[in-house]
């Protein structure tokens, strides 16, 4: 029965929530997202109260702990870049549709340093966390080899380079401690015309890391004792 009184419902199952619990519910993840955009996974379910205007226990009804909130908030994101990739994957011209994806991704990465130290620091582990980040790996595939196949985009790159872009780039827009954010987009301008094939591109000297070691890096994987890694390397 509708009766204009619930919504659809909490993301995570259970009962339809109460409208006022619902916008609540959306008032907390909006004030989350800034906050956590702002200053990173540091700050404590208080400071998100504070931040959306409600009570310390309105927060804790819908998000016992941090982490649940981390969760919701990623699953959220997810969502837009699948959505994103599909797009991408759509565009008629492949090379523009990689262009297009990346620069929406930096974008994501570039202005909020919670998701950044989610998806490419590790710094907030969970399973559903770790499995969702992996999930984005079919995505790179398919737009990298589409990009490639048409001649497009270098041969050399793989997926496992993608999030070492990401990284540098999120590294030069924090790099400006807020004075200029926006300058992620002239580096992957720079970045873009590397990655671009041509005649003339000189073979590069160095291997990617390879999926394996940025999985560990990123924190999906566990890193390989001291004398295994010696060994891999050999």
């Amino acid at each position: 029965m509708n009766d204009g009184s619930r919504s659809m419902g909490d993301k995570g199952g259970g009962r339809p929530l109460r409208r006022d619990a619902a916008l609540n519910r959306e008032r907390i993840l909006r004030a989350a997202r800034e906050i956590f955009g702002r200053r990173g996974l540091g700050v404590t379910l208080d400071d998100v109260a504070h931040e959306a205007g409600v009570g310390v226990g309105t927060v804790y009804r819908r998000f016992p702990t941090k982490e649940a909130l981390v969760r919701a908030l990623f699953e959220q994101d997810l969502e837009l870049r699948q959505l994103s990739a599909r797009k991408a994957l759509a565009h008629p011209d492949p090379w523009q549709g990689f262009v297009d994806f990346l620069m929406e991704m930096t974008a994501d990465l570039a202005e909020n340093r919670g998701l950044n130290e989610v998806i490419m620091l590790g710094s907030h582990s969970s399973g559903p966390i770790e499995t969702a980040r992996g999930g984005m790996l079919p995505f790179l595939e398919a737009l990298i080899h589409r990009a490639q196949e048409s001649g497009d985009l270098r041969a050399e790159v793989t997926p496992s380079d993608i999030p070492v872009i990401q990284q540098m780039l999120s590294a030069a827009a924090q790099f400006t401690q807020g004075r200029r954010p926006e300058i992620w987009r002239r580096y992957i301008e720079i970045l873009l015309d590397g990655l671009r094939r041509r005649p003339g591109n000189r073979a590069l000297t160095e291997s990617s890391l390879g999926n394996e070691t940025v999985e560990e890096l990123m924190g999906l994987a566990a890193r390989p004792a001291p004398d295994q890694e010696r060994q891999r390397e050999q």
